[in-house]
């Protein structure tokens, strides 16, 4: 049996990584949308809900961690001031679980905002519908917030 060269080795293990992360590539797209399209002010933050281990994710509940909670937060000023808003990223087919599901209608009790997005499309229409000012010429009304 022949043994595969380096190189082979090297692309059947980008294969292998490349199929099993289908929502990372969306996670970055739409990341690297909202800083470009947010004005000066914003902070946009990832919050890292997948622990390496059992132990590690005893830590991590153990100081806070909830399951479930959503991907990124929009910190910054909005249309009736200081405010938060939430994105759950998937990728296209994804579902959310039960547990964030839970998570996100308890926000949304605390009348914060959340949507799950699938795409830089889907994060451009939260913008808009969450009414924050944007850089986007594609919703951009003259005052500079999402039209």
């Amino acid at each position: 049996m022949p043994v595969a060269s380096i190189a082979q080795q090297i692309q059947s293990a980008r294969k292998r990584r490349a199929s099993r992360d289908v929502e990372g590539p969306v996670h970055r797209d739409v990341l690297r949308y909202l800083r470009l399209s947010l004005p000066h002010g914003f902070v946009i933050q990832h919050t890292p809900n997948k622990p390496r281990s059992a132990i590690q994710g005893s830590r991590e509940k153990g100081l806070g961690a909830i399951k479930g909670w959503p991907d990124l937060a929009v910190y910054g000023p909005g249309p009736d001031g200081p405010g938060v808003w939430f994105a759950e990223v998937k990728a296209p087919g994804g579902q959310v679980s039960p547990e964030q599901r839970e998570v996100h209608e308890r926000l949304m009790d605390c009348g914060f905002a959340v949507r799950v997005v699938r795409s830089v499309d889907d994060m451009r229409k939260a913008v808009r519908d969450w009414r924050l000012p944007s850089n986007d010429m594609l919703i951009r009304d003259t005052s500079g917030r999402a039209a």
